[in-house]
C-alpha cells in the first residue's frame, strides 16, 4: 500500500498546483480586463509609433493569458465524468 500513499501525494500536489494555475489564470485574466480598459480609455490620444508597441506588447500578453487559460480549461475538462 506505500505506492498508494506516494500515488495520493502526487495527486493532492497536482490539485493544490491546479488551484494555485486557477487563481493565477483569475489574477492575469483580471489585469488583462484593467489593461484593456486602460487602453481603451486612453485611444483617444494616439501616437503612431507608441501605439504600434503597445500593441504589439498587448498582443503578446493577450497571447500568453490565453495559452494560460486553455491549459487550466484542458486540466479542468480532464477533471470532470
Amino acid at each position: 500500500m506505500e505506492w498508494l500513499g506516494g500515488l495520493e501525494g502526487k495527486v493532492r500536489e497536482a490539485a493544490e498546483r491546479l488551484e494555485a494555475l486557477r487563481q493565477e489564470n483569475r489574477k492575469l485574466s483580471a489585469q488583462v480586463r484593467d489593461l484593456e480598459s486602460r487602453l481603451a480609455a486612453a485611444s483617444g490620444a494616439e501616437t503612431a509609433p507608441a501605439d504600434a508597441g503597445w500593441q504589439e506588447e498587448r498582443a503578446e500578453i493577450r497571447r500568453r493569458v490565453e495559452s494560460l487559460t486553455a491549459t487550466l480549461e484542458a486540466l479542468i475538462e480532464e477533471d470532470l465524468p
